[in-house]
């Protein structure tokens, strides 16, 4: 089906439309306005002038592809062109007479020349359009417009056509039958090395590629059939397929952009003067040229691999030197690569071909092996003269010849299977075999043609996407939450919730992305963990990296005044994660804060108080909390002698002394952040000191350690303010004053605090943390407003970690809990009817029950069903039961039975203990 393609006023050519007409698949058609009333030209004089053209065919002459290409764009030029002093219908009516040339000639082959070009084109046109491109402002603007054109349309038609073969995985799924052909181990490309360690978006796809095609492979596994025919480089070609194929084909894909642009601008105004008349934009050779060198090294390098997977010698040429010379060299090499690559493709089918056919032939001598195996056995049979089914009933006969009717159809079957694998294609990958089906017999010019490269595309993408059988995979550093998990992040989310709301905080939510320039600049060397997302509209975002960044936005953006909120939601880091101490790419924060203007220390107490109240109410065993004050820090820092603009890379190696000791850390200051070593030993003095709050705060104080510097005696002054209002309110217990803690972010301008599990059974790291910081949300403000600000976040993925591990411990391995307390079944037949009814008496009255949605489940099974759920109740209800509206309640835990009206079912759960829905909380502490 031929794709149009749309020229004229305001319309912009895609390099896909370009090389749709250059590939002959596509046809340009006129864009036609009102104000245009006449595009007439003399389509015979252009046939006849073609028919008697002398073709040029030398070196300096555009392949019929280029030169279609050319002619696409200069009809598109000029069809909008302002430059142009004749009307717009002569324009219009050059424009559809060059469109005519490219849609009705498919040999026509222009000079490389500009000059040489216009006047070769000037001969196959009408005499009306001869004058006007002999025109005096034609003249003057079609060579400049040429010389822009005619390497750009080289260059973007080559692009593009490497980009059919990389963007679409069609070059790596070809060189995965290279992969079988040479034996290279699938675990070249294992997720450890291309996903974890080198984990580009390039190489990543291009290993992905190779797996799927090669899965299942008992070939592709086995060591070299012979080493004297593959060759070391040969190998190591194709084991680092993905660090070639996937860089060459991101930058392909970034010069297409490059180069789409520039195909499309001609024509450049003086902005400041209104009256001025449009300008040509001339080329800027810098940017072809970097683009086309940029494509054609990637084009090199791909074609360099694909000829060291097959063993041939020598390198690509790269030596021209003007613009058009170089898109002229490009496309040669592309033109070798296509021919390179489909040359591959034959060797490696008719490798695969010979080996499928050898292994059909062994496949089918073993069965000839093995059917003369049975017919021996069963002439040995009949010569012993017996009878097998003597002693046997005519039944027993007739099940057991059933039998072996059976198991000879599943064996037909399994050798009609093997039959149509032509008997040994199980031997390689799904994915080889598939590409074979498609390509395997192809000659060498049809391999890459359209319909195969979108066969193969559309192959890959089923393979990628589950269509064959394999093993699907998370991203890494997310998780899926089975229902026993979301039972217990659910308690979580509850227990946080009351505390947030008993101290009177409301609820807020923020977008999951933001503005990048938004979050960029606020987490200090954590920033790179920030996840950016590709550009949507002319707005470059990013996912929020945490709750109190969007929180501070919130604040500028909204006219609230005092607030104290709290926000349960997810955040995105890009970091490495480590899920067994549940480090994560995607979690939850719950964060608590407090914005406005209030008492000294008085916000931070709360804040303390909350986070201690969470974390002794969830089921995590002994905690601690670090605090210390950013200002403390900054004034270790200055009296030590280090300098201002290095204090917050060196408060981020403080922070590690939680994790390494002094020595590693002073290491880091030294070595990798430039600090002396005298300077580092006059921190580790100060960062090494933690304990109980008010006895490190009166060492602090009784010896003067630091002296009379103003910065470091308000942070005290603030601490000890803190520690009597948390000493009030019976916290102060939790807490431990620590000058090591650091807190990497940013933002933070007072009190820092960390919270983490102290009993030592299950290592996650921080489970919680927070402080003051009076000056983020003054950055998204007008100058000279403040909004102090001060909160708290506790990490519920980590907390979950500690309270699966807890539960876990509590029973014996598993995690499990009843979702229903009450069963619904039948004792008899047909009680379906009778079963949702009672459900519906109990969902009515907010009790969690379920039925069987069986029709006719044995009441022993559901017995089963409920001890391994662990239910604790069962509603039985039979055909007596029914008629009389009464029912039976089992108490699985005593072990006792009773039967109740109906009517009464509620009340006689509700006194077994059966909480409503919702009803936990009040119901532990007696109020329910």
């Amino acid at each position: 089906m031929t794709k149009s393609v749309l020229i004229g006023k305001g319309r912009r050519v895609t390099l896909d439309e370009l090389e749709s007409i250059a590939s002959q698949n596509g046809a340009i058609e006129m864009q036609v306005t009102d104000d245009i009333t006449d595009m007439s030209f003399d389509e015979s004089f252009i046939t006849s002038a073609l028919s008697s053209l002398s073709l040029e065919n030398d070196a300096k002459s555009l392949s019929i592809a280029d030169t279609k290409a050319c002619l696409t764009l200069l009809a598109n030029f000029v069809a909008q062109s302002r430059l142009m002093r004749s009307s717009t219908c002569l324009n219009m009516s050059t424009a559809a007479a060059i469109s005519y040339i490219v849609n009705n000639n498919n040999t026509l082959r222009l000079p490389s020349s500009p000059e040489s070009f216009i006047g070769k084109l000037s001969s196959i046109v009408p005499e009306k359009i001869q004058e006007h491109l002999n025109a005096e402002q034609m003249k003057a603007n079609l060579p400049v417009v040429l010389a822009r054109i005619i390497p750009l349309a080289i260059t973007s038609l080559a692009t593009i056509q490497t980009a059919r073969l990389t963007k679409t995985a069609v070059i790596d799924a070809l060189a995965s039958l290279s992969v079988e052909r040479v034996s290279v181990d699938p675990s070249a490309y294992d997720e450890m090395l291309y996903d974890t360690n080198r984990p580009h978006r390039g190489m990543t796809s291009s290993a992905s590629v190779l797996r799927v095609c090669t899965s299942n492979s008992k070939y592709a596994c086995k060591q070299p059939l012979k080493a004297a025919d593959i060759s070391t480089d040969i190998k190591s070609a194709i084991e680092s397929i993905p660090s070639y194929h996937g860089p060459s084909g991101d930058v392909i894909l970034t010069s297409m952009k490059v180069l789409e642009l520039e195909c499309n601008c001609f024509e450049s105004l003086d902005l400041s003067d209104k009256k001025s008349k449009p300008k040509l934009m001339e080329l800027t050779p810098e940017v072809v040229s970097l683009t086309c060198n940029t494509v054609s090294n990637a084009v090199t390098i791909l074609l360099q691999g694909v000829k060291s997977r097959l063993g041939i010698e020598g390198t690509v040429s790269n030596s021209a030197d003007d613009l058009i010379g170089q898109a002229l060299e490009l496309s040669n090499n592309v033109s070798a690569l296509y021919e390179t690559l489909s040359e591959e493709a034959i060797t490696n089918c008719n490798f695969i071909k010979a080996e499928v056919a050898v292994a059909a032939e062994e496949a089918k001598k073993k069965a000839e092996e093995k059917a003369a195996r049975a017919a021996s056995l069963q002439k040995q049979s009949a010569n012993d003269g017996k009878d097998e089914f003597a002693g046997m009933t005519e039944a027993q006969k007739a099940k057991i010849l059933k039998k072996r009717a059976e198991k000879e159809a599943k064996a037909a079957k399994k050798r009609a299977a093997k039959k149509a694998n032509d008997g040994g294609a199980n031997i390689f990958g799904t994915g080889t075999m598939t590409l074979m089906n498609i390509i395997g017999n192809a000659s060498k010019d049809e391999i890459l043609s359209t319909s195969n490269i979108l066969k193969i595309e559309e192959a890959i993408g089923q393979l990628l996407s589950g269509g064959v059988q394999r093993k699907p995979k998370i991203a890494k550093g997310t998780r899926d939450y089975l229902p026993e998990q979301m039972m217990i992040r659910d308690q979580a989310f509850q227990i946080i919730r009351r505390v947030f709301k008993s101290h009177g905080a409301v609820e807020i939510d923020t977008p999951v992305f933001e503005l990048k320039d938004t979050l960029t600049g606020k987490y200090g060397e954590d920033s790179k963990l920030i996840y950016d997302l590709a550009d949507q509209g002319g707005e470059l975002l990013a996912l929020r990296y945490d709750l109190t960044v969007p929180f501070a936005r919130f604040l500028a953006l909204n006219s609230v005044g005092n607030i104290k909120r709290f926000h349960i939601g997810k955040v995105y880091r890009r970091d490495q994660p480590q899920l067994s101490k549940g480090r994560y790419r995607e979690f939850y924060q719950c964060d608590f804060d407090i914005a406005g203007t209030y008492g000294r220390m008085v916000p931070d107490s709360e804040c303390l108080c909350v986070a201690s109240e969470i974390l002794a109410s969830l089921p995590i065993g002994d905690f601690g909390i670090k605090l210390n004050h950013r200002r403390l820090l900054d004034a270790i820092l200055d009296l030590s002698g280090v300098p201002a603009e290095k204090f917050r890379t060196i408060c981020s190696a403080v922070d590690k002394l939680d994790k390494e000791p002094w020595s590693e850390v002073k290491r880091e200051m030294v070595e990798d952040k430039g600090l002396s070593p005298e300077v580092a030993d006059k921190i580790g003095v100060f960062v090494v000191q933690k304990g109980e709050p008010w006895t490190m705060y009166k060492s602090l104080i009784e010896n003067a350690v630091f002296g009379k510097h103003k910065g470091a005696l308000d942070a005290l002054e603030d601490l000890r303010i803190l520690f009597e209002y948390l000493e009030a309110m019976g916290k102060l217990q939790y807490i431990s004053f620590d000058l090591s803690l650091a807190r990497g972010l940013d933002y933070y301008t007072g009190v820092i605090y960390e919270a983490v599990c102290m009993n030592g059974n299950t290592q996650v790291g921080s489970i919680g943390g927070g402080g003051r910081y009076d000056n983020l949300v003054s950055m998204f403000q007008e100058a000279g407003k403040v909004t102090p600000c001060v909160g708290v976040s506790v990490g519920i993925e980590r907390v979950f970690t500690l309270m699966e591990e807890r539960l876990r411990e509590q029973q014996g391995g598993s995690i499990k809990q009843p979702n229903v307390k009450v069963l619904v079944a039948q004792a008899g037949e047909n009680m379906m009817v009778e079963r949702m009814k009672i459900s519906k008496l109990l969902w009515d009255s907010n009790i969690s029950a379920e039925f069987n949605q069986q029709e006719n489940p044995k009441l022993k099974y559901e017995i089963a069903n409920a001890l391994d759920r662990n239910i604790p109740f069962m509603v039985v209800v039979g055909e007596d039961e029914a008629k009389e509206g009464k029912c039976k309640i089992k108490d699985l835990t005593a072990r006792t039975e009773e039967t109740v009206e109906q009517s009464g079912l509620v009340a006689a759960l509700r006194s077994k203990g059966v909480i409503p829905v919702g009803c936990e909380f009040a119901a532990s502490i007696g109020l329910c």
